[in-house]
């Protein structure tokens, strides 16, 4: 049996994410596939659109045979981060692929830069330029710039990675291809063309693939004719899932986020204890938040932007302030044999439970599928970890009864969405 991974968000799956597992099921050979996707909240520092069930349930509708969790810790998490769990987890089940999209799909020169950032000497690179004052994201650019011009490496070639390091998904292709490397994966890449609108495009463009990025924005602003607009970015076979769902946006979460800073602040907490919050923009808050007067998440998160941090660094530090996210517990899962602390099944289809069958004997750890099995299963580090997530999926629980006066499922009796 060949099994194939991939690591994703879902937020929501569209007709690219269709195409991906199409395309990557061809050129691998692949019999099913595996997602690893991010539950209720997201990487650029977001709760998901829509609950974690719902694009289950989405994600199985179009291609996907199992789906499993990446919990709240680390689906909001940087880019390395991210993806060494998500790694992790696809190598714990023992896959033998992993798709993932780059807008360039060169291999080699995607694994020259993923070699450099191997390496221990990059890192000190990275922390020199980020002492001059660059965010992270300048600083790691520069440091791989200057280490590819101390191998004379062509011009032509710099010019291309300097390409490949403007684009999200390139940088996510890099730090996958890093962590196989690193945790000495025999797991094999499968890069597919990223072929469609660009990541950050917000607007649906006519005869291309939609961005989850444009879908959202076509939800948010919930015309009456929505649905006629984005249907060409969703499969046929989810558009009723979609017209049946609601979404959850940043918004939602202004106040609540608000609140339990000045909770935070209140209570005398250094919120330089939570992962991404550095003096700096600690500084920041503690100066700006009783001068704030937001009247949405974006205008909040600009009222604290600075030439050294990006939207998306601010917006993801907010959240793991908000869901107790700390520097010291990041620390100890990562000092973790195995980063990825448990496979918790979230949904799969009937129709393959002989990969279910094989994940099982594959699996170095023993799926959760029930969350109160959690405590008989899990050591005290993945405890914690777990424990945090159903924090968090209770968060999202109450923003969600808070706007549409519904109750979700309780996440300590969540059930495994099974088509």
């Amino acid at each position: 049996m060949k099994i194939l991974g991939i690591i994703a968000e879902y937020n929501p799956f569209h007709m690219g994410h269709k195409y991906q597992i199409k395309k990557a099921k061809e050129l691998s050979g692949a019999d099913y596939v595996v997602a690893i996707m991010s539950g209720n909240y997201v990487q650029r520092g977001a709760p998901a659109v829509f609950e974690k069930s719902i694009r289950t349930r989405m994600a199985l509708n179009g291609g996907i045979d199992a789906v499993f969790e990446i919990p709240s810790f680390f689906s909001g998490a940087s880019a390395a981060d991210f993806a060494r769990y998500g790694i992790s987890l696809l190598d714990i089940l023992g896959v033998d692929y992993i798709s993932f999209g780059a807008e360039n799909n060169d291999y080699d020169l995607l694994c020259s830069v993923a070699a450099i950032l191997s390496g221990k000497e990059i890192e000190i690179s990275i922390k020199k330029y980020l002492a001059s004052g660059l965010n992270y994201a300048k600083a790691r650019h520069s440091a791989i710039i200057d280490n590819l011009k101390s191998k004379s490496i062509s011009l032509q070639q710099i010019m291309q990675i300097e390409d490949i390091l403007s684009s999200p998904n390139n940088i996510l292709a890099i730090e996958y291809l890093k962590n196989i490397k690193l945790i000495k994966s025999n797991i094999k890449p499968v890069i597919i063309s990223r072929n469609g609108s660009t990541y950050h495009e917000k607007n649906i463009e006519e005869d291309k693939f939609a961005s989850a990025t444009a879908i959202r924005n076509a939800l948010y602003r919930g015309k009456k004719d929505i649905f006629d607009n984005i249907s060409g970015g969703i499969p046929l076979e989810n558009t009723d899932i979609l017209k049946s769902s609601k979404p959850i946006f940043e918004d939602d979460f202004l106040f609540t986020v608000q609140r339990n800073i000045y909770d935070k602040l209140y209570k005398r907490e250094d919120l330089c204890a939570y992962c991404d919050v550095s003096d700096e923009l600690k500084n920041t808050i503690n100066k700006s938040i009783n001068e704030i007067k937001s009247r949405s998440f974006e205008d909040f998160i600009l009222s604290l932007k600075s030439k050294n941090f990006t939207y998306t660094r601010i917006s993801r530090a907010i959240f793991h302030i908000l869901l107790n996210h700390k520097k010291k517990t990041l620390e100890e899962l990562k000092s973790q044999p195995d980063m990825a602390a448990y496979p918790l099944l979230l949904g799969f289809k009937k129709a393959s439970s002989n990969l279910l069958s094989e994940l099982k004997i594959r699996s170095k750890k023993p799926f959760i599928s029930k969350t109160g099995s959690a405590k008989e299963l899990l050591c005290e580090s993945a405890l914690k970890l777990f424990e945090n997530n159903i924090y968090s999926d209770f968060l999202y629980n109450s923003i969600y009864f808070e706007k549409y006066g519904e109750i979700l499922d309780n996440p300590y009796r969540r059930k495994i969405v099974i088509l």
